[in-house]
């Protein structure tokens, strides 16, 4: 086996690439949409967050533990992992965000990474832990 397909075979580089492309994604919607809507900018967050819950439970099972078997409370245990991050999205926002485009974007670019080392514990010790493969 060659190095790259070494790396490639562990979850966690597949969950970074996931995670880096959902919290890219979460971080372009978020800061365009408070800075073109007239709504509360913790609101947004949360909204967009909500909105990215599905989608990232299956690309984490599909890609980053596809062959691991998922607790049988799986999703519960993701979405709630999830809505702590979207907490402290929505914490971020409530206090740093300013309704510019690239100060907002990287705020919320922090706030996925902090939320990405919370979601990757549990998603791997919790969610679709070794034994379970």
């Amino acid at each position: 086996m060659t190095r790259l397909q070494l790396v490639a075979a562990h979850p966690l580089p597949r969950f970074l690439c996931v995670g880096g492309a959902l919290a890219a994604i979460y971080a372009f919607l978020t800061a365009l949409a408070t800075s073109c809507l007239d709504m509360p900018r913790p609101l947004i967050a949360a909204l967009v967050w909500l909105g990215l819950i599905g989608p990232g439970y299956w690309c984490q099972h599909r890609f980053s533990f596809r062959s691991a078997r998922a607790h049988r409370f799986g999703i519960w245990l993701y979405a709630g992992c999830q809505l702590a991050g979207m907490g402290i999205a929505a914490l971020l926002a409530w206090r740093f965000a300013q309704g510019r485009f690239w100060p907002d974007l990287l705020l919320f670019l922090t706030a996925s990474a902090l939320s990405a080392l919370l979601s990757y514990l549990v998603t791997r010790l919790m969610i679709f832990p070794k034994s379970r493969q």
